[in-house]
């Protein structure tokens, strides 16, 4: 795939695959000042954990054994996942923030995501001044504490770097930022995602790290996916790739689950009986 060609086509398609596969979380019950900088995470490989996990009790530590490349988490919700990795929060929406503050002091985080897909309407379906305010009001107090917050998390659908640079634009006219950028990609090439991160990443703002915060490699043919080596060649040498690169801070292989939907059955880390995949155990284990 092409530099940006085509991606605003598939952008049904990555919305019907995360549905299948992940329930929507529930509505989450100034002059600038620097964040402090953090700690760097053991590996920049995390997982974006859904919660339908829970209830099949799939458990966070098969990731979490000796050795293990896996040292952050997120599930899109501001309610913790219990685990022995670093819990990132998340506002996926602009819903119940005002106790945002609190969960994010209660779980000792060092960063927050905030608002999944805004510029997608089945996504959270934000628009860019209520976004802005929302950040303004709830998330830009806690950034102020030290906490490094994200941009919200954009697919890669042809109007969504648009909508961040005017979020971007509108919070920065009132004396605040973001402390990185956030990113989806689903395709089918490693060229094709190499192009679009390398893209989003300059037209955004180089001076910024990037989390890329959902990726796959797809072909949106549920019955007749990518063949299983090409999933599994893609998730191994992207891996080794973004671990290359200074301005990717940290990645989530989509994903940690039975059932990826439409993404395509061998993408997922976890087999019918809650076992770790191939896929699933090179993640967690190899460099």
């Amino acid at each position: 795939m092409g530099l940006l060609t085509n991606l605003t086509n598939l952008k049904d398609k990555v919305e019907a695959a995360r549905h299948s596969a992940t329930p929507q979380p529930p509505p989450a019950a100034q002059p600038q000042t620097q964040p402090s900088s953090s700690p760097k995470p053991c590996s920049k490989r995390g997982l974006c954990w859904p919660l339908e996990n829970n209830n099949n009790n799939d458990q966070v530590s098969a990731f979490t054994r000796p050795g293990t490349k896996v040292s952050w988490l997120y599930n899109w919700s501001p309610n913790p996942t219990t685990c022995s990795l670093e819990w990132v929060p998340m506002s996926w929406n602009t819903a119940d923030m005002s106790s945002l503050p609190g969960k994010v002091t209660q779980q000792s985080a060092t960063h927050l995501l905030a608002f999944n897909e805004p510029e997608l309407p089945d996504q959270s379906n934000i628009s860019v001044s209520s976004a802005a305010a929302a950040w303004l009001e709830h998330i830009e107090p806690i950034r102020r504490t030290g906490v490094r917050c994200g941009s919200p998390g954009i697919s890669s659908a042809g109007h969504a770097v648009k909508w961040l640079q005017d979020f971007v634009s509108a919070i920065r006219a009132q004396g605040s930022d973001v402390d990185f950028w956030c990113i989806h990609w689903y395709g089918v090439d490693l060229g094709g995602f190499y192009d679009y991160i390398w893209s989003t990443h300059h037209q955004l703002g180089p001076e910024k790290p990037v989390w890329i915060t959902e990726f796959a490699a797809t072909n949106w043919n549920e019955s007749e996916p990518l063949p299983r080596e090409h999933v599994e060649n893609f998730a191994r040498e992207s891996c080794k790739y973004l671990d290359t690169l200074d301005w990717v801070e940290r990645y989530c292989w989509f994903g940690p689950m039975r059932n990826t939907g439409t993404v395509g059955k061998w993408a997922r880390m976890y087999d019918d009986e809650g076992k770790l995949t191939a896929l699933g155990k090179a993640y967690r284990d190899q460099s």
